[in-house]
């Protein structure tokens, strides 16, 4: 019984297929193949080197480095997306190095993301409490030369140098404030040592002031408009004026537009690049302005007469200026009447022209009705004749006309050109007026 349970227990313990075998031996596993010294102390050198630059670099900080001839691993998490990138840039670009493994991974925790970015706020507001007397000092060095600035625009600077044009005095204040500040902000600038923001804001402000005048060419060709025209000064305000058909008086010239109270009581809105490239009439700019109506009058009546008694009745009313004095002419001969044409000037400062005119017409009317002058309207002469009859007109007695009149030269405006030259100041382009050839 023994012999066989020792064989039982043999045979439980003996692999199977044992049995009538050799046993087969098992390979050495295959040494690693040696790295010369040199390749061994170049690897170490990369890896130490590579190790310092990712510790100095926040978002590579846990990755770690290993290199094997001229392989380098990269391996660890990242909290941005572009690190590993970077990482394998950094790696690759290394002399020795001939091929990069990356085992990196993008970790997406909450706590990694944040860290890198709490600790660039905390850095930064060290620096701001660090630079915080700089800046307190710079703010008031700003505020000091905004002060200078809105004291020197209020001023106006020296009696000889000031402007009467208000828009002209509110443009230059705001260009010489504007000019204070800015000083003031680069003198602040230079004092934080942040110099180099002038010259990109400057470059900045190029390109957007570029953009923003082709984007709103029109604005600021109005602005420039009325820029020029408050150094022109073409019109003042109430100047009686017609501009491109729009007939008013001057309210304001704004930045943008000229406003117009038309005579019906109506505002009207020019743009200013309207107005400066458009013919303009002013009738406020010379204050004598001359005013014409027509009458007609019989062709049976004594001109002389009618122009006599026309002209002394404008002479005598008051309004209508006795130099340049009234005058009468002859205009038209229509088919039952005479046209005849009455002038006269009026002093617009202390007379309104439209009712001195509603006068004028009137009294005319009335002294050429006493004076036995017809004002006809217009007839038609039918004349009934029988067969045989001669036609025969009604007997028409002419008076003698006077072989003299008055045919002189009228040189009431010339006169008033030549007062314009005198007091103004422009440089005419047209040289000097002709000399009279009787003088």
């Amino acid at each position: 019984m023994g012999v066989v349970a020792t064989f039982l227990v043999a045979a439980a313990v003996w692999p199977a297929g044992a049995v009538g075998q050799q046993e087969t031996p098992v390979p050495a596993a295959a040494d690693p193949v040696q790295v010369p010294a040199e390749r061994a102390g170049l690897d170490l050198a990369i890896e130490q080197e590579l190790r310092g630059i990712f510790q100095r670099i926040d978002a590579l900080a846990d990755v770690s480095v290993s290199v094997d001839a001229g392989v380098v691993r990269l391996a660890g998490t990242v909290a941005e997306a572009g690190a590993e990138d970077r990482a394998i840039e950094l790696a690759t670009g290394w002399e020795g190095v001939l091929y990069v493994q990356s085992d990196i991974d993008w970790t997406a925790s909450l706590r990694d993301r944040l860290e890198p970015t709490l600790a660039r706020i905390q850095d930064l507001a060290f620096e701001t409490l660090a630079l915080l007397p700089l800046l307190i000092v710079a703010l008031l060095l700003v505020a000091a030369f905004g002060l200078v600035g809105s004291t020197l625009g209020r001023w106006g600077g020296p009696a000889f140098l000031r402007v009467r044009n208000p828009l002209l005095r509110n443009i230059i204040a705001r260009a010489v404030q504007a000019g204070v500040v800015l000083a003031g902000i680069v003198v602040a600038l230079d004092l934080l040592d942040a110099t180099a923001l002038v010259g990109a804001v400057a470059g900045t402000a190029g390109l957007a002031g570029l953009a923003i005048g082709f984007a709103f060419k029109d604005i600021v060709e109005n602005y420039l408009a009325g820029l020029l025209l408050a150094v022109r000064q073409p019109f003042e305000q109430n100047d009686h004026v017609v501009v491109e058909g729009y007939e008013g008086k001057v309210v304001r010239l704004t930045p943008r537009e000229t406003i117009l109270m038309t005579l019906e009581g109506n505002h009207v809105r020019l743009p200013n690049a309207l107005v400066f490239r458009s013919p303009m009439v002013n009738y406020t700019r010379n204050p004598r302005r001359r005013f014409h109506f027509e009458i007609g009058v019989g062709p049976n009546d004594d001109l002389q007469v009618a122009r006599d008694r026309g002209v002394e009745a404008l002479e005598g009313m008051d309004g209508v200026l006795g130099d340049p004095a009234p005058q009468a002419l002859v205009t038209a001969l229509g088919d039952s009447w005479v046209t005849l044409r009455f002038t006269g000037w009026v002093d617009q400062r202390r007379h309104e022209f439209g009712r001195v005119r509603s006068e004028a017409i009137r009294l005319t009317k009335s002294a050429l009705e006493r004076a036995g002058v017809t004002l006809p309207s217009p007839e038609y002469l039918v004349r009934w004749t029988r067969d045989g009859d001669a036609p025969s007109g009604p007997a028409v007695s002419v008076a003698p006309v006077p072989m003299e009149g008055d045919v002189s030269l009228d040189d009431a405006v010339d006169r008033q050109i030549d007062e314009e030259r005198r007091s103004g100041d422009e440089e005419n382009l047209l040289g000097t007026a002709p000399a009279d050839p009787e003088s």
